[in-house]
């Protein structure tokens, strides 16, 4: 929708559609397509955000029905490369470019345009929809051929999940240690320590407001899983990956699905291994 939004704002006419009609849409000015056929035969550029491979399989199936040569399609959405790939085949035999392309940034950074939108595919058809890439985000990168921006949103990701570890560690020593947490937030921010990751989680880590975050965990625990098979394939040591997929699997052990990832200081903090001075880190998750 904050996509969507930005669009309208640059000028735009955005067609939209999902499985239920959007009012927040429609009132900023959206127009509503009742079928993705609707959808496709409307617009020269498709955009994807969808939530699952089996969804853009089913999303391709009818979009072949109805394209036509020389549309672009936008995929944003975050699934495998070779998923990706595979429909991106299917819609090159009817002369439809789509371009792998991922969002990194909390939904109020792409509102704010301050996330940041990765490309990677046909360097003619990105060229082509730059305005529309222009109205999305102020902060776009070409990173070359088909599948690199999936792979830059995994590294995107993993630093994510690290930093907001990091930011819990500290905290929660700082408390231990008898420093204000609050304090220790205000100052470390600005340091040459501080990240928008701790600056965006610490108040929530804070607050203790996990329910209300925009990071869920269970965004996170398929991209742990993909970053970590992408270490095993380049033989890169990933130690603090491997520790960040203990702590996720974890969360997901105490259901911790919809809670934002700031809730990894109560992971922490409830963590005996910690207490007695033992790494929660086994031999069998250390790539390296």
């Amino acid at each position: 929708m904050k996509l969507a939004s930005n669009l309208i704002r640059s000028g735009f006419e955005v067609v939209g559609h999902s499985r239920t009609k959007k009012e927040e849409f429609l009132q900023e000015g959206g127009i509503w397509a009742d079928s993705v056929q609707s959808l496709a035969r409307s617009a020269d550029v498709i955009i994807h955000s969808l939530p699952s491979v089996e969804v853009l399989a089913a999303t391709v199936d009818r979009e072949l029905e109805v394209v036509r040569r020389g549309q672009i399609v936008i995929d944003l959405s975050s699934y495998p490369v070779n998923d990706k790939m595979a429909q991106a085949s299917r819609l090159a035999r009817r002369e439809v470019v789509m371009l792998d392309c991922e969002i990194s940034g909390l939904p109020n950074m792409v509102a704010d345009r301050t996330a940041v939108i990765f490309q990677s595919g046909d360097k003619a058809a990105v060229d082509s929809a730059e305005d529309v890439f222009a109205a999305m985000a102020d902060r776009i990168f070409y990173l070359g051929e088909f599948g690199v921006a999936t792979k830059m949103k995994l590294l995107a990701n993993a630093m994510v999940f690290v930093h907001n570890m990091m930011g819990a560690e500290i905290l929660n020593l700082a408390g231990r240690a008898g420093v204000d947490p609050k304090l220790a937030f205000e100052i470390l921010k600005n340091s040459a320590g501080g990240s928008s990751t701790f600056s965006n989680k610490a108040p929530i880590m804070l607050s203790r407001d996990f329910d209300d975050g925009a990071g869920p965990f269970r965004h996170m625990f398929h991209f742990l899983k993909r970053v970590s098979d992408l270490a095993e394939e380049s033989g890169a040591a990933t130690p603090l990956i491997a520790t960040a997929q203990v702590f996720c699997r974890q969360a997901e052990a105490e259901g911790r699905h919809d809670q934002d990832i700031a809730a990894m200081i109560e992971l922490l903090e409830n963590s005996g291994r910690y207490e007695s001075g033992e790494s929660p880190l086994r031999q069998e998750d250390n790539h390296g």
